[in-house]
């Protein structure tokens, strides 16, 4: 809590419940991080009816999109 308490905005992390009282003590929002979200998408990609396509083969698609960016600036230098 010492570490966040000036901290107005956003903090990445995983999905560890001890992190909601914080966020709800500080005003800062959560954004989920992709590595953890996946797979919770690809459990309920597996549940759609056959053949059709559903919210997770969306979310899955520009998941996708994203790592495939990331991996074309991987040897970039960070300035």
């Amino acid at each position: 809590m010492r570490l966040l308490e000036s901290n107005r905005g956003y903090v990445m992390t995983d999905d560890y419940v001890g992190y909601d009282a914080f966020a709800l003590r500080l005003s800062i929002e959560r954004l989920a991080c992709l590595a953890h979200a996946r797979p919770k998408l690809l459990d309920a990609q597996k549940v759609q009816p056959k053949g059709k396509a559903g919210r997770a083969d969306i979310a899955l698609a520009i998941i996708n999109k994203l790592y495939g960016i990331e991996r074309e600036f991987e040897d970039v230098s960070d300035e």
